[in-house]
């Protein structure tokens, strides 16, 4: 007969834990979670949650390293979040990533869902309020003079919608020889023509965002282009990709392969570009 792990008890043959002990350790863990993301998402620090957090470890009989854990992942949920409801500062960046270095490494909190929305998030900051860092990725266009990059996706697939028609019916009248191999037809008829539209692959390949414009180059069959912001009439949000309409255009679609739901993300950096760009486009005055 073993003993509890988490209250120190005996327990039954072939059992580590009691049930209750189990079910109340996982609360507490949940309980940590939430506190931690409600958190992160009101601006607080580790601080005004710690005596929380503490509380809950002790009475749930929480080991060190599982409260550990239940921070790092409400940490996440509530930086994922928060970036998600409006653009994050600097100073918001700063001092949400400092919460979490008081728990884990820069490493860790790298690889965390959190983080990637928070980075998007403080870009779209930074373009709002024309503190633009130019981009720095190995993606190479030849930009046009006064041009800044933003950020740029590799591996993106541009998707179209496209039309295809087809007859469908046709003929079903009689059908009378008149010579060798030839046929008079009565009655016949064409059928009827249908059209059906879906979502077709074009391209798949590099997308940059500049101060001025959008930049594409495909890498299995060589559509390239420069798309101004004063071109596209509307912007279309997806979960996991932004669709683009110019003017005379049928919309195109652009998925990222290997960033997951970054249609958010795409959506508002790309309609703050355009407003920003639109601002730098004034009318001539005449002076008298």
């Amino acid at each position: 007969m073993g003993l509890c792990r988490y209250c120190g008890q005996k327990t039954g043959w072939f059992k580590e834990s009691h049930d209750e002990c189990v079910a109340t350790a996982r609360n507490g863990i949940e309980a940590i979670k939430t506190y931690v993301a409600e958190a992160i998402e009101q601006g607080k620090s580790y601080d005004d949650v710690k005596s929380q957090i503490e509380k809950t470890t002790s009475e749930s009989a929480i080991r060190h390293q599982e409260s550990l854990l239940a921070i790092k992942e409400g940490w996440s949920r509530g930086a994922e979040k928060r970036s998600k409801a409006q653009p994050i500062s600097d100073s918001e960046f700063a001092s949400i990533s400092a919460f979490y270095k008081l728990v884990g490494t820069q490493e860790e909190m790298r690889n965390t869902a959190g983080f990637k929305p928070m980075v998007f998030s403080f870009l779209i900051w930074t373009v709002l309020h024309d503190k633009i860092d130019p981009y720095q990725g190995p993606l190479q266009f030849n930009l046009q003079r006064g041009e800044v990059p933003v950020f740029g996706f590799a591996n993106v697939l541009l998707r179209e919608q496209r039309t295809t028609s087809s007859y469908t019916g046709g003929y079903s009248g009689a059908s009378i020889r008149v010579a060798n191999g030839l046929y008079y037809h009565l009655g016949g008829v064409r059928g009827h023509r249908e059209q059906s539209t879906s979502l077709q692959e074009v391209d798949y390949g590099d997308f940059l965002m500049t101060t001025q414009a959008i930049y594409f180059s495909g890498t299995e069959k060589g559509v390239n282009f420069r798309l101004p912001y004063g071109h596209v009439i509307k912007f279309q949000p997806y979960s996991d990709a932004v669709g683009i309409c110019k003017n005379g255009g049928k919309e195109q679609i652009f998925a990222p392969q290997h960033v997951a739901e970054s249609g958010w993300f795409l959506f508002n950096i790309l309609q703050a570009l355009a407003a920003k760009a639109s601002e730098t486009v004034k009318t001539p005055v005449n002076i008298i």
